[in-house]
């Protein structure tokens, strides 16, 4: 999925590129009305198919083209969304060499994932009430990633024993919450029209909650 901030309107009826195979259009097509799904979801009290519809810039007939109602919309967009975060943290992993430059580079790509796709992060933070886990869908894509940092630890032969799945958990929740935050900062700054996103203040308040992150981690989980 694109970033959610990125989306701009549909081309308008005949107008699209007809040069481009129709398989490809009616790809743009679906993640046009994910990314416009994961921002009414974020922005709007009730999210409907008109507010998804009006930001996607597509009819109405076209959404149910794709999805039976908002719920089956807003859970495929979910599934996209995981793809892309978990994606984004197994880059993020591929440059670091040792656990801790390992966290830095999850807490660095987890809470900008939250700051520039404030929208889709948010649909993914969201809780289900149908699910055990005690976080998230989103968080639990972090604990994956941060088992995935404790293994590089057993397979270095490091003796000491290494942290329980109940202490990675513990620093997932907490790296929920700085995103949540971020994200809802993002997203009620550009409701008001606050000010640009990425200000000077906003990188501040995440680097620092990066920093914060990273620390949790190291205390729990070395």
């Amino acid at each position: 999925m694109p970033p959610s901030e990125a989306l701009l309107p549909a081309p308008g009826r005949g107008q699209y590129d007809r040069r481009l195979p129709r398989e490809r259009r009616l790809a743009e097509q679906r993640e046009r009305l994910l990314a416009a799904t994961a921002l009414s979801v974020a922005h709007d009290a009730s999210p409907s198919v008109a507010s998804i519809v009006r930001r996607a810039g597509v009819g109405r007939n076209t959404f149910y083209e794709y999805f039976d109602d908002v719920e089956h919309a807003a859970d495929a967009a979910k599934v996209t969304v995981l793809r892309r975060l978990e994606q984004v943290l197994r880059e993020a992993e591929s440059v670091a060499r040792t656990p801790v430059e390992r966290w830095r580079s999850l807490a660095r790509a987890w809470l900008s994932f939250a700051e520039n796709e404030s929208g889709a992060m948010l649909l993914v933070l969201t809780i289900d009430a149908r699910s055990s886990a005690g976080v998230s869908s989103g968080a639990t894509v972090l604990e994956a990633a941060l088992g995935r940092s404790l293994e590089t630890l057993r397979s270095a032969g490091v003796t000491s024993p290494p942290a329980g799945p109940d202490r990675v958990l513990a620093v997932a929740a907490v790296g929920e919450a700085f995103a949540r935050a971020v994200a809802r900062e993002n997203v009620v700054g550009a409701d008001e029209q606050s000010g640009p996103r990425g200000s000077a203040s906003a990188v501040m308040a995440r680097e620092k909650l990066e920093r914060s992150l990273v620390e949790v981690a190291v205390r729990l989980l070395r």
